[in-house]
């Protein structure tokens, strides 16, 4: 398996850590550097950032629309520039209160570069007043008043209404009696960002929501069990090869003046099998396979993985899962049998679900490439 594959497979099994990061980026390129292969939330600077408070009835029914019409302002406020800005929207409540972030000073396909060749899972890209709103004390976030989030000359001041966040602004300011009333809390880059049950708070995120799956970990994880299983048997077997050997040469020892006949190796063939089907599976594409089986999962937004099994010496690939109707697991099959190198896709088992289980059970089997081109 390629040092960069395994890094990439660590890091879906990494647990997230946070890294601030400032306008150009150097703390995350450093990172990328001196940890490879982890999950990280990237908690963005407000000296990076431009944020948007929309106004109170406007219709904004989603995501998208909150998105449209924040892109619209920042090019009014900052014309040809805004452009080159990442948005991130949030709404929150009922009534809906909204507004964005633009991400201007750092560029964020070149951290998503940096993350990939250093093999870094970034799960978020998030603004650090959000990340901090989140970590306050359900009481605090629950209030009406100030919370200003402060780096050094720069604040930002969110204005919140029993819960509701009205306000969003940033400032420059050379002490917090700037901003008049004493603020429900204040927040910095060395505060504590872990979040904290309470009341929901916005939650913009920079990354393009697309790009996000919830079938990303268990897929992950079940090709790492695929791979895990294969090299435990064949270290048994080649253990279990040893033994037998130590006892076949310790019998030779006691008849000593028997004829030694030809050498015979009966656990040979086998071990030999299970080791060229470990390497056969290590040496599987498993990132194009397990990229593809997540998206077309993900298309089909009623489907649920139960598992996965792979014969790298037959190049055979079996996926199991739950739908509600036959019909998805059909269209599901005919999907992936479009895939290039994919071959004899079928839907092999259809029934209904264990007790427990709701829906129906299928199975798919396909051939697919393996490392040897095949």
């Amino acid at each position: 398996m390629s040092e960069a594959l395994r890094h990439r497979l660590r890091a879906r099994l990494a647990k997230s850590q946070r890294v601030f990061v400032t306008p150009g980026g150097p703390e995350f390129e450093a990172w990328c550097r001196e940890h490879p292969g982890t999950a990280v939330t990237l908690v963005v600077s407000a000296r990076a950032l431009h944020e948007l408070a929309c106004e109170p009835g406007l219709p904004l029914a989603d995501l998208e629309a909150v998105q449209a019409y924040a892109q619209q302002q920042f090019a009014h406020y900052f014309g040809a520039a805004s452009q080159r800005f990442a948005i991130a929207p949030w709404r929150l409540g009922d009534p809906a209160c909204a507004g964005a972030s633009a991400l201007h000073g750092l560029d964020l396909d070149a951290l998503r570069s940096q993350a990939a060749a250093a093999g870094v899972r970034v799960l978020a890209v998030r603004p650090a007043w959000a990340q901090w709103l989140a970590a306050l004390p359900a009481a605090t976030r629950a209030g009406s008043g100030r919370a200003v989030w402060r780096e050094g000359d720069v604040a930002v001041v969110v204005t919140l209404d029993r819960g509701r966040v009205v306000g969003l602004q940033s400032r420059r300011i050379t002490a917090l009696a700037d901003l008049g009333e004493a603020p429900l809390a204040v927040g910095t880059p060395d505060s504590d960002l872990t979040p904290q049950p309470g009341p929901g708070s916005p939650q913009p995120d920079f990354l393009p929501r697309a790009a996000r799956s919830p079938l990303a970990w268990p897929l992950a994880l079940t090709g790492a069990l695929v791979l895990a299983t294969a090299a435990w048997s064949a270290v048994e077997s080649h253990q279990a090869l040893a033994l037998a050997q130590g006892a076949r040469d310790r019998v030779a020892q006691l008849r000593p003046t028997a004829a030694k006949p030809a050498p015979r190796r009966t656990a040979a063939p086998a071990d030999n099998r299970v080791a060229t089907e470990a390497r056969a599976l290590l040496a599987m594409p498993w990132e194009p396979l397990l990229s593809r089986v997540e998206t077309a999962g993900a298309e089909a937004k009623t489907i649920a993985w139960l598992g996965l099994d792979a014969s790298a010496g037959r190049g055979e690939l079996r996926l199991e899962g739950l739908t509600p109707d036959k019909l998805l697991a059909l269209q599901l099959a005919e999907q992936l049998g479009g895939t290039p190198g994919w071959g004899q896709v079928v839907l092999s088992r259809f029934a209904n679900a264990e007790t427990g289980l709701t829906g129906q059970r299928f199975e798919i089997s396909a051939r697919v490439p393996t490392g040897g081109g095949s």
